[in-house]
C-alpha cells in the first residue's frame, strides 16, 4: 500500500512528459485541423491525470502550453497569409472580370477571343478568392465570355451560310465561263467572260477551303482567253508577219543556192562536196520548214 501511490505518481509522470513530447511534434505540423483538434484531445487528456509535484508539474505543463501556443500561432500566420493571398486575387479577379464584361459585346472577333485566352490563363494564375467572393466573380467572368462567344458563333453561323450561297453562286459562274471553250470568237468570247467576272466580283467571300478550287477554274478559262488573244496578236501584228516573211525567203533563197551547187559539184564528180552541201542543206530545209509554219499563224 505504501509503494502505490509513488507507483501511480511515476505512471502520471510518464504520461504527461508522453503528451508534452507529442504536443511538441504537433507544434511543428502543417495539418492545421488535424493537429489541431489532437492537441485537443491531449488537452482533456492531461485533465483526466492526476497532479504532480507542484514543480514537476508546472515545468510540464509549461513545455505544454508553449507547443500548443506555438502551433496557434503558426496556423494564424498562415491563415492570415492566405487571407491576404486571397484578397489579393479577389482585387485581381476584379479586375479581370471588369475587363472581360467590357469587351462582351465586341465585334473584333480575333483579336478578342485571343484576349479573352489570355485573361483566362491570367485568371488561373490568380489563385484563389473568399469562398464567398470566388463563386460569384467566376459566374461573371464566365458570364461575359459566354456573351461574346454566343454572339461571334451566330456571326460566324450566318457568315458561313452566306458564303455557302456564294459559293453555288460562282461554281454556276465557272460553269459558265468555262463553257466559253474552245474559244472560236475571241471578242465575243471576251466580252462574255467580262461580264461574268463582273458578276463574279460582286458575289462576294466562298468558304475558304473552296476557293482555290473555284478560283481554280475561272484562271483556266482567263489563261486560255490569254493564250487566244497572244497568238491572235502574233497573226496580226505587221511587223512580225514582215519579219517571218524576211526570215522564210532568206532561207529559201540559201535552200535554192545550195541545190545549184550540189548539182554542180555532181556533174564535177566530186561526191565528197556534194555530199557535205547536203547536209547543209538537210539543215536548212528544216529551218525553213518551221518558218513556214510560223508565217501560216499569220495567215500566209
Amino acid at each position: 500500500r505504501k509503494a502505490q501511490p509513488a507507483r501511480q505518481a511515476d505512471e502520471a509522470r510518464h504520461a504527461k512528459e508522453a503528451l508534452v513530447v507529442e504536443a511538441e511534434e504537433l507544434a511543428r505540423s502543417d495539418q492545421w485541423r488535424a493537429a489541431g483538434e489532437r492537441l485537443r484531445a491531449l488537452v482533456d487528456t492531461w485533465k483526466g491525470l492526476p497532479r504532480l509535484d507542484r514543480k514537476s508539474d508546472d515545468e510540464l505543463w509549461h513545455r505544454f502550453s508553449h507547443a500548443r501556443s506555438a502551433f496557434s500561432k503558426r496556423r494564424k500566420a498562415h491563415f492570415a497569409q492566405l487571407d491576404a493571398q486571397r484578397e489579393e486575387a479577389r482585387k485581381a479577379k476584379e479586375r479581370l472580370v471588369a475587363e472581360a464584361e467590357a469587351l462582351s459585346d465586341s465585334t473584333d472577333w480575333g483579336p478578342t477571343a485571343a484576349r479573352y485566352r489570355e485573361l483566362m490563363a491570367e485568371w488561373k494564375a490568380a489563385g484563389r478568392a473568399q469562398r464567398e467572393h470566388e463563386d460569384d466573380l467566376w459566374n461573371r467572368f464566365r458570364g461575359a465570355q459566354d456573351v461574346f462567344f454566343a454572339a461571334r458563333s451566330s456571326v460566324f453561323a450566318e457568315r458561313d451560310a452566306e458564303q455557302s450561297e456564294n459559293l453555288k453562286l460562282k461554281e454556276e459562274l465557272a460553269e459558265e465561263a468555262e463553257k466559253l471553250l474552245p474559244i472560236a470568237d475571241l471578242k465575243a468570247a471576251r466580252a462574255a467572260f467580262r461580264s461574268i467576272n463582273e458578276r463574279w466580283e460582286a458575289i462576294g467571300h466562298v468558304p475558304r477551303d473552296a476557293r482555290p478550287r473555284v478560283e481554280g477554274r475561272m484562271h483556266s478559262v482567263e489563261r486560255a482567253l490569254q493564250e487566244a488573244e497572244e497568238a491572235e496578236w502574233r497573226r496580226t501584228n505587221p511587223e512580225a508577219r514582215a519579219r517571218a516573211e524576211g526570215l522564210t525567203g532568206q532561207l529559201q533563197a540559201a535552200v535554192d543556192k545550195l541545190k545549184d551547187q550540189i548539182e554542180q559539184a555532181r556533174s564535177q564528180g566530186n561526191a565528197a562536196k556534194a555530199d557535205k552541201l547536203e547536209k547543209e542543206r538537210e539543215g536548212r530545209q528544216a529551218l525553213l520548214d518551221q518558218a513556214l509554219k510560223g508565217l501560216q499563224e499569220f495567215g500566209g
